[in-house]
Formats: C-alpha cells, sequence, structure tokens
C-alpha cells in the first residue's frame, strides 16, 4: 500500500524487519520516476509493488538516490539496479566504492551486528556496475522529468551522507541526517525525532550544521528513512539540536564507558517519552529501538575514543 504524501512524492513501507521501520519513496514526474533508498533486498517487491500500483514501468525508473550507504537505506542497492534497468545510482562519491564492491561495507556490518543477524537481514549484496553510478558534488542538480533535484552533502551521521531537495515539493529527503521518527511515538499529532550517533562517522557539530542547512531550505515536508512524512522543520530541529548536546553530555559524563552511555540514552528515551506524554511503544517496536539506542552509543563511544585520542 503507497501513501500519497504530496506534488509526486509516494512513500511506502519497505517492512525491514517490521512494519514501519523504513519508508522508501518514489518521486513521480512526466511519465519518469525515482526511488529514494533501497533497504535490503526483500523490499524489492515492495517497491514493484508500488510502481505497479503508480502505472510506472521498471524502464521509467530514471535514478535511485541513496541517502548512505549504510545497509538499511543501500542494502538493495545491486538488486534494485538489475531489476531497474534504466535507473543510475546516485550515491555520495565517498560511498561509491562501497556499491561497486561491497565487500568491505559487508564485513563492517557483521563487526557490529554479527555475521547471524547480517546474514539475516541482508543476505547476499550484489555490485552496482560503476557504469551504472552517478557521484554529483554537493549542489549539483539532477533532473527528474519536469523537476529539479538538488543533492545536498550533509555529514554528522555519516560523512558519505546526502539529502536530496525536490524543488517542486518543497521537501527534502533526509535519510538519517535529520534523525529518525516513528509514527508510535507520535503524540496528537506531533511528530518528535531522535538523532541517530550509529558508528563508526557520527559528528555532533557537522550534524548540527546538516540541520541547519536542511531547515534553511524551509521544506514543507521532510522525508526521512525511518519513517515517513515529517512536518514542522524548524520545531523538530530544535528538539535534535537539545537531544544531541544531550548524547555528547552522556558520552562525555561516562567516559566512552560503553555501558554507562546505553544506560544514559536509555533514560534521556525514557525523559522524553514522560516530556512528551508518549504513549507505550508496541513490544516489537521497543525492541528495535533498544537495538537503535544500542547503537547510538556505539556511535558515541567510537566517537568519544577519536575525540580523545585527538587531544
Amino acid at each position: 500500500m503507497i501513501q500519497n504524501c504530496t506534488n509526486g512524492v509516494y512513500a511506502f513501507d519497505a517492512h525491514f524487519e517490521c512494519d514501519g521501520l523504513v519508508a522508501l519513496y518514489i518521486i513521480a514526474d512526466g511519465g519518469r520516476a525515482a526511488i529514494v533508498d533501497t533497504a535490503n533486498n526483500r523490499a524489492l517487491p515492495y517497491a514493484l509493488g508500488a510502481l505497479a500500483e503508480l502505472n510506472i514501468p521498471r524502464e521509467a525508473v530514471d535514478y535511485i538516490f541513496l541517502t548512505h550507504v549504510h545497509l538499511d537505506h543501500a542494502g538493495g542497492a545491486g538488486l534494485f539496479t538489475q531489476e531497474l534497468p534504466n535507473a543510475k545510482l546516485v550515491v555520495h562519491a565517498r560511498g561509491a566504492r562501497h556499491m561497486t564492491d561491497p565487500t568491505k561495507l559487508l564485513a563492517g556490518v557483521r563487526e557490529v551486528y554479527g555475521a547471524e543477524a547480517t546474514e539475516r537481514m541482508y543476505g547476499s549484496l550484489i555490485p552496482v556496475p560503476a557504469s551504472r553510478v552517478l557521484t554529483p558534488r554537493d549542489g549539483d542538480v539532477i533532473t527528474l522529468g519536469n523537476r529539479s533535484i538538488v543533492c545536498l552533502d550533509t555529514p554528522g551521521h555519516a560523512r558519505h551522507h546526502m539529502v536530496y531537495f525536490d524543488r517542486t515539493a518543497n521537501a527534502v529527503f533526509t535519510g538519517d541526517a535529520f534523525g529518525i521518527t516513528y509514527p508510535g511515538f507520535d503524540v496528537g499529532g506531533r511528530q518528535s525525532a531522535f538523532p541517530t550517533t550509529s558508528p563508526v562517522q557520527f559528528d555532533p557539530e557537522a550534524m548540527h550544521r546538516s540541520i541547519d542547512r536542511i531547515v534553511s531550505l524551509s521544506p514543507a515536508a521532510l522525508y526521512p528513512t525511518h519513517f515517513g512524512e515529517m512536518r514542522g522543520a524548524e520545531r523538530i530541529a530544535a528538539d535534535l539540536h537539545r537531544l544531541i548536546d544531550a548524547h555528547v553530555k552522556i558520552v562525555s559524563d561516562a567516559k566512552g564507558d560503553l555501558g554507562e552511555t546505553l544506560a544514559g540514552l536509555e533514560r534521556l528515551f525514557e525523559e522524553e517519552g514522560i516530556r512528551e506524554n508518549r504513549p507505550s511503544p508496541s513490544p516489537e517496536r521497543q525492541l528495535y529501538f533498544g537495538v537503535e539506542l544500542a547503537l547510538n552509543a556505539q556511535g558515541l563511544c567510537v566517537w568519544y575514543a577519536s575525540k580523545s585520542g585527538a587531544e
């Protein structure tokens, strides 16, 4: 089932791990289309079903925009490229080599998740032919049908992160640069977002700057991969800035200790729920968000160690 968002933007659930965790997007214009992020290989049937529901032939997909190459965003890129014969893969230059040869990327994911979980979530990664890869520079514009998509370098979550500003929809596809949000955490229609600081390239100052850059575009809508449309960029950005600083304080007070950092993040998440009068999430959603907090803690500790080593 697809959601008609606004001005030719459509969202659908990739059903990654469970429902409501990873949203993929279709941008349609003038008989041409693009897909934003791919999740894993198992997301392909849902993408093809969404295209069919919109009466968009596979051959009409011109681009697959990757916000970054973390595998919950890019694990299906090779298979998607195989099945969408005219699509070019658009990815940050720092991440392109991991799409043409995903060996090191997959090894890194195994270090974080373990071999069994990595195989379950991602299976085999298919290399993307270099001839199918585009690596735009910051500010480059890609034309899709009658609209312009601006590619913007937005480090902080990862050095290979880009967001895509659709001028026609006045919307930004934010990947993980503007935090994560889940519908189950909304209160009275008020959306909230939480930073994602997962390993290994978290940079708080860069994340602050990227958030400000996105807000400076005055977008009517934001489309994070986790999960679905957000509105009210300035309000959400203020929360994210506050929470990034809280994350940094937690790991600094813990002096980089992983257990203490995770405990601090769990307290912060609980405090935010109380502050927002948030309903208790489903056990499945709570379990997954526990994984998110553990990854945040790992990323914070990697950052703290690198910062301490530089001093």
